[in-house]
Parts: structure tokens; sequence; C-alpha cells
């Protein structure tokens, strides 16, 4: 009796010292910027322009904006996920240059070179910030918003909002409180998030076509939360499953290469 007296006052203890970490120090879990220098020079293989977005009151976003080389079909605006800079994030551009898309990414407020600091209305107001700024260049029947990871949920906010050609998301979650629950391996009362990040809801209101791609071996966002999403989707066969595809990986199989080629491809109606 004794033994499990202790077991349960451990088990009590364990899980207030992991309650208050997570509510002291929930920004550090999901915001993991990585900083550059100002004049730090970006280098790809393929031409680019660096672009200065205004946001806040002061604040700038430091963007990447690629050319096609093909025949323009439209513009995907690229919304990252929650640790780099564009650095790594802005070579994802071949992806849709190839496909005849211009490709324009963004550092969310205090990543890369964008000043400021993160927070989930910081980004939400970011991802709005560019989109306007598509908008004043290319009709908004032919922007693509592409949400990966943490940027899903800034993706499915612009579409709840707009009507942008398609909206793509990839590794998405239902909301970020059920993220950290299921990397702590504990029920963690709804009161303690102070962040949400909620596709689930979003995802409610959405009249672009949406497509998710998701991997079955994904251990930072598992797939059973990916999964949660499939039945906000007005056509079930835009949930797209990547056998054996972890997190960071999806883009090296064929069948996402396939899939989104595909997508890209429809013609809007």
């Amino acid at each position: 009796m004794e033994f499990i007296f202790s077991f349960i006052l451990l088990f009590l203890v364990l899980y207030g010292i992991i309650v208050v970490i997570v509510y002291l120090l929930q920004e550090r879990l999901v915001f993991q910027p990585y900083q550059l220098e100002e004049d730090f020079e970006f280098s790809f293989e393929a031409p680019f322009q660096e672009l200065w977005l205004d946001v806040g009151e002061a604040d700038k976003l430091s963007t990447l904006w690629f050319k096609t080389e093909q025949p323009c079909r439209g513009v995907v605006l690229y919304l990252h996920g929650n640790r780099g800079n564009l650095l790594r994030w802005g070579e994802q551009y071949s992806s849709f240059t190839l496909q005849g898309y211009d490709f324009l990414a963004i550092d969310y407020r205090g990543f890369g070179k964008s000043t400021g600091n993160p927070s989930e209305q910081a980004i939400y107001e970011d991802a709005e910030a560019a989109y306007r700024w598509l908008k004043e260049r290319y009709p908004e029947e032919q922007i693509v918003v592409y949400g990966r990871s943490l940027g899903s949920a800034a993706a499915s906010w612009l579409g709840s909002l707009h009507q942008p050609r398609l909206l793509v998301l990839e590794t998405p979650y239902d909301n970020i409180p059920n993220v950290i629950r299921a990397q702590v391996g504990l029920p963690l009362p709804s009161a303690l998030f102070r962040l949400h990040f909620r596709n689930d809801h979003y995802l409610q209101n959405q009249q672009a076509p949406v497509y998710i791609f998701a991997g079955t071996n994904d251990q930072v966002v598992p797939f059973r939360l990916s999964l949660r999403l499939r039945p906000l989707l007005l056509t079930p066969d835009h949930f797209i499953v990547i056998r054996e595809g972890a997190h960071h990986n999806l883009a090296s199989f064929p069948e996402y290469q396939e899939q989104l080629e595909k997508l890209l491809a429809v013609k809007q109606s």
C-alpha cells in the first residue's frame, strides 16, 4: 500500500512539473526560429528576389520571390514550419517553379532576418500581409496557399477568409494543444494553453479546394492528428496518405511528387 501511495505521489509531482514547463515554455516549444544577420546574403541555384514586407507597427518580413521559367500558371504562397528560416525553406521553390508557378516564401516575425517576435496572432498577420501583396500582383484565382506543419494553420486561416485557387497542407494537425499532448504523452488541461492554431476550426469554413499530405510514420505530428482533419474535407480523396512517410521527408516520395504535380495542373473551374 505504501508503494502504491509513493508511486501515485511521484506521478503527481512529475505531472505537475510537466504542466508548469508546458505553461511557462510553450512558446519556446512551438516557435524555434533560427535568426540571421540583416546583411546575410541568400544563395540559390535559381534567380530570386529578396523582398521586405511591412507588418505590425514597425516590423519587417524577409521574403524570397522566385519566378518560374515556364508559362506561368499562378503563384504559391509558402508558409513554413516552426523552426529554421528561409535558408532552409527557400529550397522548396523548385517543386513549384518547375510546374509553372512563381513562389513566394516568408519568414515569420523573429525568424531569419525578419524583425519582431513570433506569436500566433503575428503569424496570421504575417501570412495575411504576404497574401495581400500577392493579390496586388496576381488574380486571386491563381494563388495557391501551401502550409507546412505549423504553417498549415496560418494557411487554413487564410483560406477561411479568402478565396485562393487551392489550399495545400503538408503534415498538418488538428490543433497545437493536441500535438503537445501527443509529444508529452499526457492529458493536459485545455486551460493550460495560450497557443491554439486551430486547423480543425478554420477548415470548417473553406471555399477553395483543400488537399492534405500526411505520412503514416510522422513522429512529430502523429498521423492520427492529421487524420482528424479528413472529415472536414469536402472531397475525402483530397486526403493523400504517404505510406511510411515521416515529418520531414514527404517530398522524397514519388507519390507525393506525382500527386502534387496532378493537383497543381488542375484547371480553375
